[in-house]
């Protein structure tokens, strides 16, 4: 019974990995103008599964400094001409001031984000410090940073990216800002999530941030018909390991009776087979398997759970 289970798993693997569509979505801020507002009315990317929405400025200037890019002033302020010692910068984070934009899975879809790129620039007593937050924490943290190939820019306390030389150039948008995204937040979610992109230690009032190509890179994947709901139906049922890092999986009950069927279906939710449970704990060896998504329907009394299974090795 095992083995015909795992046997239909392997044949409907290549369905569901094709199933998942990457992307790499940008946002250029073509049709942005200096009369164009604080929404940008640029055309949002598209990509299969997932909805983008607009950015827009909340707390800044009403109007873009500069075409072709999202770029406002009246950020806090903290920092002084010509000083570059980030220690000495006096101003904070303020949680009134960002840009936002918010992506929004398809119904019947999932979204994985796995990380955000973009080009930054300032004027001469523009920001010195940015960050990215996103709602699935409450804005409460600064997510990941990093920087590549670019000295101009470094990261600094908590996540936090520091201009690091007043007199850089800021005729050009200086690229290499990396945010990384991982974790149950941005894995699978079917709910809507914002990003806002925070600046302060502004130089003067009239300086200004700039942001460029945003680029959010992920994936998405059709959940339709699968039936997902939250796995705890029952406190006598548990599946593990969740990701799997070497192809084995768990189901494991307190009572052979607890499960009496476990289907598999494809990706449009198609019963591909049903096959009645009777021992305690079962060992799913996916272990061949390539890396990705499998689904698991399994009835436990008058509940139904779905659960998504990943394989990374």
């Amino acid at each position: 019974m095992i083995k015909n289970l795992l046997s239909t798993i392997a044949l409907v693997s290549a369905a569901l990995m094709a199933n998942a569509q990457s992307f790499t979505a940008t946002y250029s801020f073509a049709a942005t103008t200096t009369v164009s507002g604080t929404t940008d009315p640029s055309p949002s990317p598209t990509a299969t599964g997932v909805t983008f929405g607009s950015f827009s400025a909340v707390g800044t200037s009403t109007a873009s400094s500069g075409a072709g890019r999202f770029s406002f002033n009246t950020w806090s302020l903290g920092a002084t001409t010509t000083v570059d010692t980030y220690s000495t910068m006096t101003g904070a984070l303020s949680t009134n001031q960002y840009y936002e934009v918010t992506l929004t899975p398809v119904s019947g879809n999932d979204v994985t984000l796995t990380s955000i790129t973009f080009g930054a620039r300032r004027s001469g007593t523009g920001i010195r410090n940015y960050a990215l937050r996103s709602s699935a924490s409450g804005y409460a943290a600064n997510l990941p940073a990093s920087v590549i190939s670019n000295t101009n820019i470094s990261v600094v306390g908590t996540n936090e990216f520091f201009w690091n030389f007043d007199a850089t150039p800021t005729s050009a948008d200086q690229l290499g800002s990396v945010v990384s995204l991982s974790g149950a937040n941005y894995t699978n979610f079917t709910n809507p999530i914002t990003f806002r992109f925070y600046a302060w230690n502004a130089e003067a009032v009239t300086g200004t941030f700039s942001i460029d190509n945003v680029t959010f890179i992920g994936s998405t994947s059709v959940t339709t018909g699968l039936g997902k709901v939250s796995f705890d139906l029952n406190s006598n049922l548990n599946v593990y390991p969740v990701p799997s890092h070497d192809g084995v999986l768990y189901i494991e009950t307190k009572n052979a009776q607890d499960v009496n069927k476990i289907e598999v279906l494809d990706v449009l939710g198609n019963l591909v087979l049903s096959t009645t449970k009777n021992e305690s704990k079962v060992k799913l060896n996916l272990a061949d398997m390539p890396n990705g998504n499998y689904f698991v329907r399994i009835h436990s009394g008058n509940s139904v759970s779905t659960k998504k299974i990943v394989v990374i090795k």
